[in-house]
């Protein structure tokens, strides 16, 4: 049988879950590429040793890929000729935030996501134009902020096919929720639900979040039941009563939507879940993913235009106002307001041609920012 091949960009906590749930349960030859070489050769042999002691194996290889040198890249990618790649890469992942005193992450948290686009943006961006210069056929799955990453690239023809996490992270506790309430199995519910990453991040926090644009819809027993319960409630209970550990080690549930997807996309036969970012989209979705691509998997009654206008109305609540025809970003004022007030950062428009200059502005300020906050701890 062919064996397919899968890349994965990065080599970080994340891109160590994924290969962990691929290795022990799919017959793909996977590659994991970064910049640092010792430090992807170290991940993979940890993958090895590990499932050595399992009693099993895996065809793991390192890679060094430098995303900036996108015509190195892309020759990589001709000579390496993946089925799938999988991108984990940011400029500063937002568990590097999490380091930070309590204080200084809280503040940095009124911000909302919206702000720290260029940190996902600009490595995606890099990958996404490599592919296309390699001309190879190939199917990206983003990790790194797809909701509105997936969004802008495809304003220019560049869209990954997927994204993952988010919206399909919150599905489970939802489903959970549900069958305590119904008094059911979790595999006798369906859902289907549709928002984007400031609802799906808050949900595990303070339940259902004020003014939040989404839509939930849950079928019992194949039976449509959707609003037999008060969202609220359901939501309430997603948090509380299956309230999870956060912080890196819930990227397992990233990690398990990835393998999802991974492990499903290629076959002949579709499979439902849900995904952000699906074919350039904003927001979140219910999808079906098989037979090499991925199609909305919407509530009956609800149109594809329905579904894009729920994530539209709340992408301002992650410090987005619009995400523009020409790829260009333009972010709210009350988000731009708390990054400067703290790191000095502005950035009311962005184009997309300026992104990596940006991002390496943000980066040198919140370093300083970062910094500071950790010396004002120590006082």
């Amino acid at each position: 049988m062919d064996r397919k091949k899968i890349l994965i960009i990065g080599a970080g906590p994340l891109s160590f879950q994924i290969i962990q749930m691929l290795a022990l349960r799919s017959n793909f030859q996977i590659f994991v590429a970064s910049r640092d070489l010792e430090k992807t050769t170290r991940l993979c042999n940890l993958v090895a040793l590990t499932l050595l002691q399992l009693d099993s194996s895996a065809s793991v290889t390192a890679l060094q890929v430098d995303l900036a040198d996108i015509y190195r890249t892309a020759d990589i990618l001709l000579k390496l000729r993946p089925n799938i790649i999988v991108n984990c890469t940011s400029l500063l992942p937002w568990r590097v935030t999490k380091r930070l005193p309590t204080a200084g992450d809280d503040d940095l948290e009124l911000a909302h996501r919206g702000p720290w686009l260029p940190m996902h943006l600009a490595p995606a961006y890099d990958l996404m134009r490599a592919v296309k210069l390699s001309g190879i056929r190939t199917l990206t799955v983003n990790a790194a902020f797809p909701d509105a990453v997936n969004a802008v690239l495809d304003k220019v023809g560049l869209a990954p096919v997927i994204g993952v996490g988010h919206v399909a992270n919150r599905v489970p506790t939802v489903r959970l929720a549900i069958a305590k309430m119904a008094r059911c199995t979790p595999a006798e519910v369906e859902v289907k639900l549709i928002g984007r990453h400031y609802f799906t991040h808050h949900v595990p926090r303070t339940a259902l979040p004020c003014d939040s644009s989404y839509k939930l819809f849950y079928r019992i027993g194949g039976v449509e039941c959707s609003g037999q319960f008060s969202d609220s409630q359901i939501f309430y209970s997603a948090s509380r009563d299956f309230r999870h550990a956060q912080g890196m080690l819930a990227q397992a549930l990233t990690a398990a939507s990835a393998a999802t997807v991974i492990n499903n996309i290629l076959l002949d036969n579709e499979i439902e879940t849900h995904a952000p970012g699906p074919n350039g989209l904003p927001g979140g979705y219910p999808v079906r993913v098989g037979q090499g691509q991925v199609v909305l998997s919407l509530p009956h009654g609800m149109s594809r235009n329905d579904a894009i206008t729920v994530n539209h109305n709340c992408q301002n609540q992650d410090g987005i106002r619009s995400i523009n025809a020409d790829a260009s970003v333009t972010f709210e004022v009350q988000s731009m307001s708390i990054m400067e007030s703290l790191l000095g950062f502005s950035m009311p428009t962005m184009k997309l041609q300026d992104v990596h200059q940006w991002a390496g502005e943000l980066g040198r300020k919140y370093n300083v920012y970062a910094d500071h906050a950790k010396r004002a701890c120590c006082r």
